[in-house]
């Protein structure tokens, strides 16, 4: 519940700012990139936030799920291109692929309850 609110205080926030001005911050966060391109209808800003997670975050912080989300939900193809090939390098590294992110971020204690 905790985490829903933390979610839409922070989207909130965002908002206050400016989603377009938020994603252009350089140290916007890839957290933040998620909650716009899953909180937002306007295509302009979905495909900024689509495009800074896709050129900006490395190929260890994406997650199968995320790239299947831009798949699903950016018209632009150029940036379906980009997570096309993404999800497909992932594929073929089974390290890189879901079971090592979920080791990867459990290796760096992304899930604290499960990293003792």
């Amino acid at each position: 519940m905790s985490s829903i609110l933390d979610d839409q205080l922070r989207l909130m926030a965002l908002k206050q700012y400016g989603l377009i001005k938020s994603i252009k911050t350089p140290d916007i966060s890839y957290a933040d990139l998620k909650l716009i391109l899953k909180n937002t209808e306007n295509e302009t800003i979905k495909q900024l936030a689509a495009e800074k997670l896709l050129k900006e975050t490395g190929i260890y912080d994406l997650y199968e799920v995320d790239l299947k989300f831009i798949l699903k939900n950016i018209e632009n193809e150029t940036i379906k291109q980009l997570a096309t090939e993404k999800l497909q390098y992932l594929n073929s590294h089974p390290r890189l692929g879901w079971a090592g992110s979920l080791a990867r971020a459990n290796r760096l204690g992304r899930f604290p309850s499960e990293s003792k």
